[in-house]
């Protein structure tokens, strides 16, 4: 069922798509290189880097179809229309990331097994990560310059949905808290 009406909020599927998302996003964008390195011969933080981040893709998926059949709240009225153009960009571009860097992260890791044949006992869940082609590109160097731009994407949206709140004083941050309707 899909719901066309405008609406103020979002639903509470979004907002904990949402929130479950960033909890996991939040620490890869800023610690996921420091859990590709392996102390000693452990593969744990590098199969934690690679669930976290099939979590992820599959969450965001999930979110994304919910969305389509599920609009966002429109913008604010008072809302100037270049706000509303930056908002639609840094909301696709999050759903390019969030989907993008893990299959980048798994697209580069016959390269990383070459450079250090002990990645091969990396797990995904427990299971074996399944085999990436190896497509002759710089798939790790796009997996972390998608990163960083994920870092400036965050802090956009966070400062964005602040000046809204501080500022503006409308409800574009608090549709997206549980208990705002």
């Amino acid at each position: 069922m899909t719901t066309t009406q405008p609406h103020r909020t979002y639903d509470a599927v979004a907002m904990i798509l949402h929130w479950i998302i960033a909890l996991l996003l939040i620490p890869m964008l800023f610690f996921g290189e420091e859990l590709m390195e392996k102390e000693g011969e452990s593969t744990f933080l590098p199969s934690l880097h690679v669930s976290i981040g099939t979590a992820v893709l599959i969450l965001s998926i999930v979110r994304l179809a919910w969305r389509i059949g599920h609009p966002a709240p429109t913008a604010p009225k008072q809302s100037p229309r270049w706000e509303a153009v930056i908002s639609r960009f840094t909301h696709l571009a999050f759903y390019v990331l969030m989907i993008g860097l893990p299959v980048t992260g798994w697209l580069a890791l016959p390269h990383l097994l070459a450079e250090e044949p002990s990645f091969a006992g990396i797990l995904m869940f427990g299971f074996a990560v399944p085999a990436a082609p190896d497509l002759g590109l710089p798939v790790g160097a796009l997996h972390e310059a998608g990163s960083k731009f994920g870092i400036a994407l965050l802090i956009l949206h966070v400062a964005a949905a602040l000046k809204h709140h501080f500022i503006n004083h409308d409800e574009v941050l608090t549709r997206m808290l549980p208990g705002h309707h």
